[in-house]
């Protein structure tokens, strides 16, 4: 049995074939009616004017989407070359962390020696009997020095590795907001292009029509291409009609 999604799915599809057999029936007799009226010697100048007027508006178009489309290769660009400097930026600061980090462990590890050196320089004015002890605490004192060089040498490497890493990922962020920023400016671009020429044709729609009805050898012609859409308009309400009422019984149908 089929469901309420099932149902509400079919009927969708109806309509949109029923709406779609009428676009497709209009365009037919859009385009007998032109035909019929591109045919008569008094409409050539008419026609001549409306060709000429849409061929104005789609070569603005096409500049408009060609700037857009030029912008956008040279925000891409931009933001390429971009990421490049952040990238190597974030290099740079890398390796100056990591120059730092060596030379503050070899001066950490210099004056744990030199402390060393001059405890062991002192311990012949040290009793005998305390030199071992004095010894000792030199020499912990020294493997203390070293190893703190040592930890806080690997921490700064930690610590510049992490930034690094953070600073790659920031570059690869802003990169790409970039690219959707250029990418959005684009397609809006596009968009206010397309409907310009909507526009525009919509007006020289409207003034073809209005010439065309001061032509009398058009008159038969626009009669008769009327009362095609009357019938195409008059079919796909009777057609709408028939899709709702066989959509009201199905969900009848469901209910019970």
């Amino acid at each position: 049995m089929p469901t309420l999604q099932d149902i509400t799915l079919a009927h969708s599809q109806r309509l949109s074939e029923i709406y779609r057999t009428r676009d497709i029936r209009i365009a037919e007799v859009q385009s007998l009616r032109d035909i019929q009226l591109r045919d008569l010697p008094a409409a050539a100048k008419v026609y001549q004017k409306y060709d000429d007027d849409l061929s104005v508006a789609r070569e603005k178009q096409l500049a408009t989407e060609a700037k857009a489309e030029a912008a956008r290769s040279a925000a891409l660009i931009v933001a390429v070359d971009r990421r490049g400097e952040r990238f190597e930026d974030a290099q740079m600061a890398r390796r100056s962390a990591d120059t730092n980090a060596v030379q503050g462990k070899h001066r950490a590890e210099d004056l744990a020696n030199r402390k060393y050196e001059s405890a062991v320089a002192d311990l012949r004015d040290v009793p005998s009997r305390d030199r071992d002890k004095a010894a000792q605490l030199a020499e912990r004192d020294r493997r203390d020095g070293l190893d703190g060089a040592r930890r806080a040498h690997d921490e700064a490497l930690a610590a510049a590795q992490q930034k690094y890493r953070s600073s790659i990922d920031e570059a690869l962020v802003r990169e790409r907001q970039e690219s959707r920023d250029a990418e959005r400016s684009y397609l809006e671009a596009v968009r206010l292009g397309e409907a310009a020429y909507r526009g525009a044709k919509t007006f020289a729609d409207q003034a073809l029509a209005q010439s065309l009805e001061k032509l009398p050898d058009a008159k038969e012609i626009l009669r008769s291409w009327r009362a095609a859409l009357a019938t195409i308009a008059s079919d796909t309400r009777e057609a709408e009609r028939e899709a709702f009422s066989r959509f009201r019984r199905e969900l009848d149908g469901l209910k019970t």
